[in-house]
């Protein structure tokens, strides 16, 4: 069992280290990043935080940047035994460009490319009892992607040693309300 001081350091080396390669989110990158999108893709290196009813098979919909404040609201959908609860998360824009939230535990996430129509994320996961858990999302502004897209997300996913096979498709599945 690790101690609250263990805890802290460990958080620490591990946003340092996704520091040292952030990108950095220009104002510009942030404002086509605001508004509503769709889930894709998903991957992790933890089946079970994607698995049906995991915590991070996530239905997004909407993602609100407020620059001033520098501040994001997450706003999506999770399946509890197959049926849709809405959620939102709110998280700040740190100095060292990582987005941090706090949803199932601590989450360092960078947006690591933007299109008009497709977004990709990179999510470091610490739950409460310490275990780091990766995971890469793919969003969409509609139901639909580029071939170029999904390859770059499946070549992060391989890059930050998840696996192929632990990519699932959630198009499918999604048929959380739209709001828009």
């Amino acid at each position: 069992m690790r101690g609250a001081g263990d805890m802290k350091i460990l958080l620490l080396c591990l946003a340092l280290v996704l520091a040292s390669d952030a990108q950095l989110l220009l104002p510009n990158v942030l404002t086509q990043v605001s508004g509503p999108w769709k889930t894709l893709y998903v991957s992790s290196n933890n089946l079970d935080k994607i698995a049906e009813n995991g915590p991070f098979r996530i239905y997004i919909r909407r993602i609100n940047v407020d620059i001033p404040r520098l501040k994001i609201l997450f706003s999506f959908f999770v399946k509890v035994d197959g049926e849709c609860v809405e959620k939102s998360v709110e998280a700040s824009i740190g100095q060292d460009n990582l987005i941090n939230a706090h949803y199932a535990g601590g989450n360092y996430h960078q947006i690591l490319d933007v299109t008009p129509n497709a977004l990709i994320g990179y999510i470091v996961n610490v739950d409460d009892k310490g275990r780091i858990t990766k995971l890469a999302s793919l969003v969409g502004r509609g139901a639909h992607v580029n071939e170029e897209d999904i390859a770059k997300f499946k070549k992060l996913s391989r890059e930050k040693g998840i696996p192929e096979e632990n990519i699932i498709y959630l198009g499918d599945t999604d048929n959380c309300p739209n709001h828009e």
